[in-house]
C-alpha cells in the first residue's frame, strides 16, 4: 500500500484527483486543505507517506512545511500541480551515502538535460 497525501484547496481539480486516486486499490489517500495547513507536520510524521501531491497557490505554507520535512527524511515523491501555469512539477527525494568527492562529481555529470522542460530553459 502506498500512502498519498493530497494538499489542495476545495476545488473540482482536487476532488477529481482525490476520487481518481481513491479508486486505486494500492493507494491509501489522505487529504488536507490549506485551511488545515497547520496539520501538515503531524500528518507527515504520523503516516509513512510515499507521495505528496500539492496544488500550488499564492500561499505555499504547506509546500514549505513539506520541504522542511524532506530535509530530515527521504524516499518521497512530491508532485506539485499548478492549474494557473498548467504544469506538474515532480521532485523525487532520496538519500545517497557519499563515499567521496568523485561520487558527487559523477552525480553532477550524470544529470540528463533532456529531462528538463522547455520552461526551465
Amino acid at each position: 500500500m502506498v500512502d498519498v497525501l493530497v494538499i489542495a484547496n476545495d476545488s473540482l481539480l482536487a476532488d477529481f484527483i482525490i476520487s481518481s486516486l481513491a479508486q486505486e486499490t494500492t493507494l491509501d489517500v489522505f487529504r488536507l486543505t490549506y485551511r488545515d495547513s497547520h496539520k501538515v507536520d503531524d500528518v507527515l510524521r504520523e503516516h509513512c507517506l510515499a507521495v505528496i501531491i500539492i496544488e500550488e497557490t499564492e500561499s505555499n505554507n504547506a509546500l514549505i512545511a513539506v520541504n522542511d520535512f524532506l530535509r530530515d527524511n527521504s524516499c518521497f515523491r512530491i508532485i506539485t500541480i499548478s492549474p494557473e501555469k498548467k504544469y506538474i512539477h515532480i521532485c523525487d527525494g532520496y538519500q545517497v551515502p557519499i563515499s567521496g568527492l568523485a561520487q558527487v562529481i559523477n552525480l553532477a555529470k550524470s544529470f540528463n538535460r533532456e529531462n528538463w522542460s522547455e520552461a526551465t530553459g
